[in-house]
C-alpha cells in the first residue's frame, strides 16, 4: 500500500510509505534505483525536516534518519479513542504540521485534526469528526484548504483564516457519481487540486472553482496519492495501493501498488518542509 509520496528537491529524490508493512520506500529518477528500508511503525504519513524525515504512524511522531536508519520518537499522542490511529497529514503555510486521526476499523467518525508547531507543540484544529479522513493541501495563496471525507466522497473546502482556525466548509467537489472515493491530493501552481480516486482507476484534476478539468485514467483501481518532483516539478508522482483485491482482480492489475509517473504542462507548488526539530 503505496502512501504519502514526498520529492526531495536537494536530494532529487522521491519517499513514500507502506504502513501495511511498516516500510519507507525511496526513488531515484536518475538512476531508476530503488531502495526499502524497514520502520519500527507504520507510518502513514511522511515529510521532509531538514535532512531529515518527520514520519507519523499509528498514535506517534517521530524522526528517521535515512543514513542511519534510526527512528527517534517524537510525541505520543494521548486521550485519544481506543483503536485510532494517524492516517493523514503535511505541512501548512507556515511550515506548522497538520495531521488527522482516525478509526482504525473505519467504522465509526472518530476522527480529530492536529497541528504540530515548529517548538513541538500540539494543539487540535476544529475540523469536524469523518471516517477517513485524507489529504493535506493549500491553495497558492494559502488562504484556502482542502481535505477529503473519503466515506461521504467528498473533497471539503475550508478557508483558512489563520494558523490555527478553519471556518466556511464547503463541498469542493465530490465522487458520488462515479465509483471513486477521494484520496491523497496535490495543488499546482495555478491553484488546481490533482486528486487519486481510490477504486477510482483514475486522477482527477480540478480548477480552483471544482469543475473537473482534466481526467487520467490509470491502469490499477486503487491510487493513494500523488506530489510532484523533478527539477521543474512538472512530473506528477503517483502511489497506488493492491490491499484488498481478489486474487482475480491482482491478475487483471498486475501494476497494482507501483508507483507511476506523469508528465504534466502546470508544474506543482514547491513542498514544504516541517521547520520544527
Amino acid at each position: 500500500m503505496g502512501q504519502s509520496p514526498v520529492w526531495s528537491p536537494s536530494e532529487g529524490l522521491l519517499w513514500w510509505v507502506d504502513p501495511k508493512r511498516a516500510k519507507l520506500h525511496r526513488y531515484n529518477p536518475k538512476t531508476t534505483n530503488a531502495r526499502r528500508y524497514d520502520l519500527p511503525l507504520k507510518a502513514s504519513v511522511i515529510t521532509l525536516s531538514q535532512g531529515e524525515l518527520l514520519m507519523a504512524g499509528d498514535l506517534e511522531l517521530g524522526f528517521f534518519d535515512p543514513s542511519t536508519e534510526e527512528y527517534t520518537r517524537l510525541i505520543t499522542l494521548e486521550g485519544e479513542p481506543e483503536g485510532n490511529k494517524i492516517n493523514c497529514g503535511g505541512v501548512a503555510p507556515d511550515n506548522s504540521f497538520w495531521f488527522a486521526t482516525m478509526d482504525g476499523d473505519e467504522a465509526d467518525a472518530k476522527s480529530a485534526w492536529y497541528r504540530l508547531a515548529p517548538d513541538r507543540a500540539i494543539e487540535p484544529l476544529n475540523a469536524p469528526r469523518v471516517i477517513i479522513p485524507s489529504s493535506v493541501c493549500f491553495s497558492p495563496d494559502g488562504q484556502t484548504f482542502y481535505t477529503c471525507d473519503v466515506t461521504e466522497q467528498e473533497i471539503m473546502a475550508f478557508d483558512h483564516e489563520d494558523t490555527r482556525t478553519l471556518s466556511n466548509r464547503r463541498v469542493f467537489a465530490t465522487t458520488s457519481a462515479g465509483a471513486g472515493y477521494p484520496d491523497g491530493s496535490a495543488i499546482d501552481e495555478e491553484g488546481c487540486l490533482w486528486n487519486a480516486e481510490w477504486d477510482g482507476s483514475r486522477l482527477v484534476r480540478y480548477r480552483p472553482d471544482g469543475a473537473v478539468d482534466r481526467i487520467v485514467k490509470l491502469p490499477t483501481s486503487r491510487p493513494t496519492g500523488c506530489c510532484f518532483g523533478g527539477k521543474d516539478l512538472k512530473t506528477l508522482y503517483v502511489t497506488t495501493a493492491r490491499t484488498g483485491l481478489t486474487a482475480w482482480q491482482m491478475d487483471a492489475q498486475p501494476f497494482a501498488g507501483s508507483l507511476f509517473a506523469l508528465q504534466v504542462e502546470t508544474p506543482g507548488l514547491a513542498g514544504r518542509e516541517w521547520s520544527g526539530h
